[in-house]
């Protein structure tokens, strides 16, 4: 009775590990939990951007499981603008919203397939109003909010989205 409950934890526990490491394949698990940071050489702000677009972003810290990285940092991906709202008078501000779309796997682990880790999350900015001071002076009709702009020296949080299986090449 003992070996048979002991033999139960045991699969339970191979069933219930977060990434489960297996003859050189992975699961990266949904809603593992990522930093990334946009490319510092492109600006992204409501001003520029458009719904629709796209903008490189990378990994800013490997991702590791079971003591080995699976994801190595810089690995590079995507995310797409969606929403971005131009900045226009009198002080109506900007609003921009980038939504993290996919990352490429970088290293020795890579999907059976070619496909691509499946992101979730967002990073997003709304520019400063200056609707007061448009009313205030009648010059201030003139004057346009600030832009949405995603500071690109930062990182940002974002998810794995989907399970993803990875193989040792």
């Amino acid at each position: 009775m003992r070996n048979i409950t002991l033999a139960a934890l045991a699969i339970l526990a191979v069933v219930m590990a977060p990434a489960a490491v297996f003859a050189g394949k992975v699961a990266v698990p949904e809603g593992t939990q990522l930093k990334v940071k946009f490319d510092s050489t492109k600006k992204v702000d409501s001003g520029r951007l458009h719904e629709g677009d796209t903008v490189s972003i990378s990994l800013v810290e490997g991702v590791t499981i079971g003591g080995k990285t699976i994801v190595e940092a810089g690995a590079t991906g995507i995310a797409t603008v969606k929403e971005a709202i131009r900045a226009s008078r009198p002080g109506k501000p900007g609003k921009i919203v980038m939504s993290f779309v996919e990352l490429s796997p970088k290293g020795s682990y890579r999907s059976k397939d070619g496909s691509m880790i499946k992101l979730a999350g967002v990073a997003e900015d709304k520019g400063g109003g200056r609707k007061i001071i448009s009313w205030l002076f009648i010059l201030g009709l003139f004057i346009k909010g600030g832009q949405g702009d995603i500071d690109t020296a930062l990182e940002y949080p974002a998810t794995v989205g989907e399970t993803i299986i990875l193989e040792s090449k």
